[in-house]
């Protein structure tokens, strides 16, 4: 028996990776998933763990030889999107990543930012990374994304009040609801940027606490 969950994700690691433990933890295993839903099989209530990995920041060839790293340990993996953009051809810029990172491309790395990876449950906490340095350096990758779009719509609301665009033929009613969107985004966006700063804020004080 399967079940298809539609849910979308802004917090796209945090939430995401605590709401497919749960889904495990009543008897749910993940079997595929797609831009915007879950499908999932009946299994052993805790049976399986998942974790979930931001890659968007690695160029597409990283991001394959990581993957086969995973699947070496015998991990099973999938990619996930972070967006709902469905164009095929298309190149991004990522300003948050490093070297060839910063472009994806489609097809590609585009709509691949996440690996969704799964395990047997041994009751020990599922971590992909090597030690806490490492974890701060992704963590403040994935605050750094967020970042960023909060910049992309605070450039997209400052625009609105450029005289080219008050100017043209657009009704007062429409000019107040397209900023109302695009305020309504960018704290979709601050929030999630917020949380990440104090978790890595946390982090710090720890890591100098073994230091």
């Amino acid at each position: 028996m399967t079940k298809t969950v539609f849910r979308f994700f802004f917090d796209f690691v945090d939430r995401q990776e605590k709401w497919l433990n749960r889904m495990a933890a009543k008897g749910y295993r993940l079997k595929s998933c797609g831009a915007f839903w879950y499908t999932f099989e009946r299994c052993l209530p805790d049976k399986y763990a998942y974790a979930v990995a931001f890659v968007a920041d690695k160029s597409q060839a990283e991001a394959k030889a990581y993957r086969e790293y995973l699947e070496y340990l015998g991990f099973r993996v999938w990619t996930k999107n972070i967006n709902l953009n469905f164009s095929i051809g298309k190149i991004r810029w990522r300003p948050f990543a490093k070297g060839w990172g910063q472009l994806a491309t489609s097809p590609g790395t585009y709509n691949q930012e996440l690996f969704i990876a799964e395990k047997k449950n041994d009751g020990q906490p599922f971590v992909l990374h090597s030690d806490l340095r490492d974890l701060i350096l992704s963590v403040r990758t994935i605050r750094n994304a967020y970042r960023w779009a909060v910049i992309c719509m605070l450039g997209l609301l400052a625009a609105t009040f450029l005289p080219c665009i008050r100017t043209a033929s657009v009704s007062s009613v429409w000019a107040h609801a397209g900023r109302a969107a695009i305020g309504i985004a960018g704290i979709a966006f601050a929030l999630p940027a917020a949380k990440y700063s104090t978790i890595i804020g946390r982090m710090e004080e720890e890591s100098q606490t073994f230091e």
